[in-house]
């Protein structure tokens, strides 16, 4: 039998919709049904049914707090970088996925630490795009070691879809802040994955005392979420990208107008207290788009 928090979203549940690649994503909050609490001035909430006044929980002091606001961040990473880093008929050679490392330690720990980063990209992006291709946009997400260190991972593309070539000694130099690596994403990669893996995941290495078994390495699912310093700016963006195109309405209508073959959706579901206390539960369904001119698994 099913576990009921795993079965599918109920077709005639409204729910909101993403589109990016070829991923479809639904989601519907369910909490309930009639209201708890109502808003009032000053950041503050009236209990209707005590007629208590409280004060929201606008800090993110506990650690959970804030790894439950990193979470969000990274869905809408997630689907930002779905959207714009797809599969297409030029093999991706229109993209390049940058990692931009530190000699110093720039570390999280430090205050400030962060805008450092962004200001040494600022002037790094702009020698890319004045020596190769002016229409280079990006997506540039920060990554904390267990350490604290910054490293920078960074996604690039260009609009006129010409091939983004760059040496990557030529990137150390423009660089100038310590090491680069430069790697060609293939169409197969699924580069929503493969950057978040890299961003939210801790792989630790398991060694053994005996000689004849070689050392393994053990992959934490987010694990590096709570190595993010509370209210930093995850990840920074060029204007041009775009965003997901997102809709809202019965499952079965959106679904419905959709005319292309889909796989069997994945669901999730996950339950929460929002900052009223009320207990939340969000499930959340993928598909994705089964057309030929989709990559195998983007």
């Amino acid at each position: 039998m099913k576990n009921k928090e795993n079965k599918p979203i109920d077709e005639h549940a409204e729910v909101k919709a993403y589109f990016y690649g070829s991923t479809i994503e639904l989601t519907n909050g369910i909490g309930p049904k009639e209201p708890k609490t109502k808003v009032i001035k000053g950041h503050r909430y009236v209990v209707l049914k005590t007629g208590e006044i409280k004060e929201m929980n606008r800090s993110a002091e506990k650690r959970t707090d804030n790894i439950e606001s990193v979470k969000r961040t990274m869905k809408h990473l997630r689907r930002l970088i779905g959207t714009n880093f797809t599969s297409n008929t030029i093999n991706r050679r229109d993209q390049l996925w940058i990692t931009l490392t530190y000699k110093d330690n720039i570390n999280a720990l430090d205050q400030n630490s962060s805008k450092v980063v962004y200001q040494d990209f600022k002037r790094f992006i702009r020698k890319i795009r004045k020596k190769y291709n002016p229409t280079i946009e990006y997506l540039a997400v920060l990554e904390p070691q267990a350490s604290g260190r910054w490293h920078l991972h960074v996604l690039m593309k260009t609009l006129d879809h010409s091939t983004l070539y760059i040496p990557n000694s030529d990137l150390e130099e423009l660089w100038g802040k310590g090491f680069t690596s430069t790697k060609r994403l293939k169409n197969s990669d699924n580069v929503s994955a493969y950057v978040m893996a890299y961003v939210s995941n801790v792989q630790i290495d398991l060694k053994t005392t005996d000689k004849n078994k070689a050392n393994s390495k053990k992959i934490i699912k987010g694990g590096r979420l709570s190595f993010y310093p509370k209210g930093v700016r995850i990840y920074r963006r060029s204007k041009k990208l775009i965003d997901p195109k997102t809709t809202k309405g019965p499952k079965r209508h959106i679904l419905s107008e959709i005319n292309e073959k889909l796989s069997e959706p994945k669901v999730y579901s996950r339950k929460f207290r929002d900052k009223y206390g009320n207990q939340m539960r969000i499930k959340t369904e993928f598909y994705v788009k089964k057309g030929e001119n989709y990559g195998k698994n983007d």
